[in-house]
């Protein structure tokens, strides 16, 4: 379990990866090389041929096991099976508390769009809109620059076409992926036209005290979120929920007799989300909801049938389900 793992760094003294011929030895901070169980541990953690600078933990126990550079620069991580568990667990568990809050959110969006356009408070609540009706990515810089990819805040005005009753997105997303999404939401409409027709090259730009123009960032989004919706609260939160949602409103229009199966709850997220089936089922749908494919059909019927709204003004009747389902597994467990 994660409580009897050590928390560990990679600046503490750790085993250094070497080139070798066609494969690699493995050092100990006393310049021996590690053979038997040992090197098997760490050959076992499948950090890849290209990654450089790694560090790998002494001990089997470390929450981090290890780390390195992939070919980009960037830093890599691998933690220990029970870490990575014990993280989602305290992800999905949050998932109650999010949405219950977005009421609050939905109200608070709608005050801060009543705000002159072009200011900060307006901007930020327009990418939140489009963030709890899209479920985009928040969105990286780098990426941006490096990648040529994009997320919420680093959208161009050229990836959003404002059409007669629906907004058009079309850009490239996070690993390459052309992401093509159609909206058909009044109010997101009305505040991206709006935005669309503010300054600066970037859709979400905002005028600053100075009169500079400045695009929103990625942490200005979460200290917001954090403000309003509670401490710990990232834009990510946001695609957990509408993963969950889409494999739940999948598992509820199933026909009765039809088994429902956890490959076509991730293959209904990824279709919302535009990751990959596995990411989805094992980042983005919680685990609740995917033990409904280990039930009979007429006990997962029944199941659902006894799931009724909560009745929490600011939720959608489905979203209004899906809470009430998961509260009620939680008391459950």
């Amino acid at each position: 379990m994660a409580n009897s793992l050590v928390y560990v760094s990679d600046q503490d003294p750790g085993i250094r990866r070497k080139r070798a011929g066609r494969g690699f030895s493995y050092v100990g901070p006393d310049g021996r090389c590690l053979t038997g169980a040992a090197r098997r541990r760490v050959e076992k953690l499948g950090v890849p041929p290209a990654y450089s600078d790694v560090w790998i933990c002494l001990t089997e126990d470390g929450h981090l096991q290890a780390t390195g550079r992939d070919a980009r620069g960037r830093k890599q991580y691998r933690y220990h099976p029970d870490w990575q568990s014990a993280q989602a667990s305290t992800k999905y568990a949050g998932l109650i508390t999010f949405a219950m809050a977005l009421p609050a959110l939905r109200a608070r969006l709608t005050r801060d769009l009543r705000h002159a356009p072009g200011g900060r408070d307006f901007t930020v609540a327009a990418l939140v809109l489009l963030l709890d009706r899209s479920f985009l990515r928040i969105g990286n810089p780098e990426y941006a620059v490096q990648n040529a990819s994009f997320g919420a805040t680093t959208l161009l005005r050229r990836h959003v076409r404002i059409g007669k009753d629906r907004v058009h997105l079309d850009f490239t997303a996070k690993g390459g992926k052309r992401l093509r999404q159609v909206l058909r939401d009044q109010k997101l409409h009305r505040v991206l036209q709006t935005v669309g027709d503010l300054p600066g090259r970037q859709l979400f730009t905002y005028v600053d005290a100075d009169g500079a123009p400045r695009p929103v960032t990625s942490g200005e989004v979460n200290d917001w979120l954090a403000t309003v919706m509670g401490e710990g609260v990232t834009a990510k939160a946001f695609r957990t929920w509408g993963g969950t949602l889409a494999a739940y409103t999948y598992a509820e229009t199933l026909p009765p007799e039809t088994r429902l199966t956890v490959k076509a709850m991730a293959q209904a997220a990824s279709d919302v989300l535009h990751n990959t089936p596995a990411i989805c089922r094992s980042s983005y749908v919680h685990p609740a909801v995917l033990e409904l494919a280990a039930l009979e059909p007429a006990e997962r019927q029944r199941t659902l049938a006894t799931v009724l709204p909560t009745g929490l003004r600011g939720l959608r009747a489905d979203e209004q389900r899906l809470l009430s389902f998961l509260q009620s597994t939680e008391k459950n467990r």
